[in-house]
């Protein structure tokens, strides 16, 4: 409904935006590298920066694309075009050699005739990301609506905005200035930065925002945390780890700043707080049945992953990592504690994930190139809880903290259960970030995103997929009761 709410309400803004006009044609300039940014005339009057949808009217025109190269060249584009009547007419422009300007009567007779014409009006059509929606749009400090929106601007600077809350201390903004011109629309899509401190968070007193050491915890019954402290990596591994898939290259230098992240992994204990205390609806689950089938189960009334605290014999599993939980239940449990302690909680990017796993190390696992025995949680890796022989029968995930942890002193990083990124799944690393940030950006072709990257292998999977750099896409609203859990990351000042 709501997609046919705003498809609707395009057109009528669009219909309604035309109707200043005799014809009813789009005049589409697209310029590539650095002709981006140009300035765009249509008949001598100026329209906007290339890239710019135009709205003109039928007959003949005369179109002119220049950027400035200094004080008394730019580089031009300039031809003579035919519109018809509600036609749309794409022209693609490449300036040329740079050339002397041309300043003179006729233009300034052409600017007193500009200045004669009415106006009407420019659009501006801000479109964002999957995870941007609804987000704040303004306009010179004016809200305008929630993304995506279009609205009529005046002809002239301004300045866009558009920002989403993370918490009560954290913003994603986008900000940039524009230029249009009478009769244009502006297209912009947006994508949100990286969380950054808002009035609220910049307000806060000095002891909330102290640099934390070591394990901490932001209340008596929050998960603890470990302060990772920053540094670089190679993110990936080489041709000749064995295992190696191609989505795991090419190896990449990624530097971070110090962040901190759960000593364990959420646990069913503090999942049910979460729960109880919200009512999220905890949906179904795929779960292995008494016969050793894979099915939907509805109500999760089943004792081996229920998040209920009112079931006889529960108590058991409360030590156990929380599964049966999609990327979004993830994201409600951050945002419910965020708004409960007042801090940045999230979950890592999928660089911090793998720095954190790998702490230091650059082997197959972060005990060496060997699974060895009783390392961790998996099929092969030999241990009470060991499925090889039999993969459903009596395997389950470990209580969290069985094995030892790694050298940052985090459990379970490998085994037990799959976790939780921020990121979208990307089938290789070019044009990854470096920083160590969030990978998230739709791309086209054979590197569409499909799905949040998912780390760490599970009890149910062979030693190979629980490898430091092993990576996997999986569908958001999917649960699993034998496959995904999460671990908490946390902002730090």
């Amino acid at each position: 409904m709501k997609t046919v709410y705003i498809s609707t309400l395009l057109v009528v803004t669009l219909a309604a935006f035309t109707d200043v006009y005799a014809a009813d044609s789009t005049l589409s300039v697209t310029c590539r590298g650095d002709d981006v940014g140009a300035d765009v005339l249509v008949n001598g009057k100026f329209k906007g920066e290339c890239p710019v949808d135009v709205l003109v009217p039928e007959g003949t025109l005369k179109l002119k694309v220049q950027k400035k190269v200094d004080a008394s060249s730019a580089r031009i584009f300039e031809q003579e075009i035919r519109m018809g009547d509600n036609v749309i007419k794409t022209v693609e422009v490449s300036l040329g050699a740079p050339q002397k300007k041309a300043e003179g009567k006729q233009e300034s007779a052409q600017l007193s005739l500009e200045q004669a014409e009415e106006k009407k009006g420019s659009l501006l059509s801000v479109t964002c990301k999957i995870d941007d929606m609804d987000a704040d749009v303004f306009v010179d400090d004016q809200l305008k609506g929630v993304c995506p929106l279009d609205v009529q601007v005046p002809e002239g600077r301004f300045k866009l905005r558009v920002q989403k809350k993370v918490d009560a201390f954290n913003d994603r903004i986008f900000e940039q200035e524009l230029r249009v011109g009478d009769g244009a629309i502006k297209k912009i899509e947006v994508q949100l930065g990286a969380a950054q401190l808002n009035a609220a968070g910049i307000r806060r007193e000095p002891e909330q925002v102290e640099v934390k050491k070591g394990m901490f915890k932001d209340c008596p019954d929050c998960p603890e945390m470990i302060v990772i402290p920053a540094g670089n990596f190679d993110m990936g591994s080489p041709d000749s780890e064995v295992g190696h898939g191609v989505d795991e290259g090419p190896a990449h230098r990624v530097t971070l700043s110090s962040f901190a992240l759960g000593k364990t992994e959420v646990t069913r204990n503090q999942y049910a707080a979460f729960v109880g205390e919200t009512k999220h609806d905890a949906g179904t689950c795929w779960a292995v049945n008494e016969s050793g089938w894979v099915e939907d189960r509805v109500g999760r009334n089943s004792g081996d992953f229920n998040f209920r605290k009112d079931l006889v014999g529960d108590n058991e599993f409360d030590n156990r990592p929380v599964s049966c939980v999609n990327w979004f239940d993830a994201q409600a449990y951050v945002q419910w504690l965020s708004k409960k302690t007042g801090k940045n909680y999230r979950l890592p990017t999928e660089a911090e994930w793998e720095y954190a796993a790998r702490a230091g190390t650059t082997t197959a696992f972060y005990w060496g190139n060997d699974v060895g025995r009783n390392n961790a949680n998996c099929s092969d890796c030999g241990h009470k809880w060991d499925g090889a022989a039999t993969p459903w029968e009596g395997a389950s995930a470990a209580p969290v903290g069985s094995f030892q942890p790694n050298a940052f002193g985090l459990y379970d990083m490998l085994g037990n259960l799959w976790e939780w990124t921020e990121d979208t799944y990307h089938n290789n690393y070019k044009g990854a970030p470096t920083n160590g940030s969030a990978w998230v950006q739709k791309t086209s072709g054979n590197d569409r995103s499909v799905g949040r990257v998912i780390r760490g292998g599970s009890w149910k999977y062979t030693s190979n997929f629980m490898r430091s750099a092993y990576r996997l896409g999986n569908e958001e609203i999917k649960r699993y009761e034998y496959k995904v859990g999460f671990r908490l990351a946390r902002t730090l000042p």
